[in-house]
């Protein structure tokens, strides 16, 4: 069993939030693997431990029972959902990308963070936790600047006393632990920002979209706007039927000269497998830290 796990996992529970099961680092042959036992594993150690949770984060809770029954005697990583469930929204920072510094340049511009709940990454970073505020904050990445990711409703945190993959514990900064400082309101000034970088980027992508359609596509561009527009169209869950022919109207009125059809059939499939195994990605997982 992993030291502690049961009483952060009671202390995660005493605070509000819905925890779930993660994968761990498996030591074999050596070296350190994601007991999931893929080679090809994307988030070793930090995605949802499946067998216990079959919708991923959907399934996160705050009921004791399940909660003891995941944890006693078990080696499992644990994970905090963000967002409304647990009533917190958490900074995601990674000094190996910049961080550290895009940290201190918004404590520059804006003052420093309010004291508030910090956990230690095993990663060599940092979560820093806020209040919800009650309305919809999405994840997103590097909102913030570079290396400050934000996890919001539909996201999760790995939190202490889990493994990183390199071996290191995550904990808690013993000198924001929830026991001697309360948790803070997100400044004003930071939810402002997160949402307008969001209006920013919803702008940009749908101008960039509308000029694609609109121009369409040259030789030694068509196959891939061509897979582009269907991944956005399928991951807006229009029907793939729909998609292919739609695709295949754009391929014979906006692409110069237009493809074979049976390309345009083979690329709007692989597009579709791989959104229909992202989306059961999603829903055993979701945006993490």
């Amino acid at each position: 069993m992993l030291p502690g796990l049961l009483d952060h996992a009671r202390l995660y529970l005493g605070l509000g939030f819905a925890v779930l099961p993660l994968h761990f680092p498996f030591e074999r042959e050596g070296r350190l693997e994601c007991s999931c036992g893929r080679e090809d594993c994307r988030q070793p150690a930090k995605h949802p431990f499946g067998r216990l949770v079959r919708n991923g984060l959907k399934d996160a809770s705050k009921d004791p029972a399940t909660v003891e029954g995941w944890f006693t005697k078990t080696r499992f990583n644990i994970a905090i959902a963000t967002g409304a469930p647990s009533g917190v929204i958490v900074l995601d920072i990674d000094p190996r990308h910049g961080g550290d510094e895009t940290l201190a340049d918004l404590d520059r511009e804006h003052g420093p963070l309010p004291t508030t709940w910090r956990f230690l990454t095993g990663g060599g970073g940092e979560h820093v936790l806020f209040r919800h505020p009650g309305r919809s904050v999405a994840n997103s990445a590097g909102a913030l600047g570079p290396g400050i990711d934000v996890r919001g409703d539909g996201g999760y945190i790995v939190a202490p006393p889990s493994l990183h993959i390199c071996g290191r514990p995550y904990a808690i900064s013993v000198d924001h632990h929830p026991e001697d400082v309360p948790l803070a309101d997100a400044p004003a000034w930071l939810l402002e920002r997160i949402a307008a970088t969001r209006t920013a980027d919803k702008a940009r992508k749908a101008a960039q979209w509308r000029t694609l359609a609109r121009d369409g596509a040259m030789n030694g561009e068509r196959n891939v706007t061509i897979a582009r527009l269907s991944g956005l169209l399928l991951g807006r869950r229009i029907d793939p039927h729909v998609c292919l022919d739609l695709m295949l109207a754009f391929n014979a009125t906006r692409c110069q000269p237009p493809l074979p059809e049976d390309e345009v059939v083979a690329t709007v499939a692989s597009i579709a497998r791989r959104e229909l195994a992202g989306r059961a990605a999603r829903r055993e997982g979701g945006d993490h830290g």
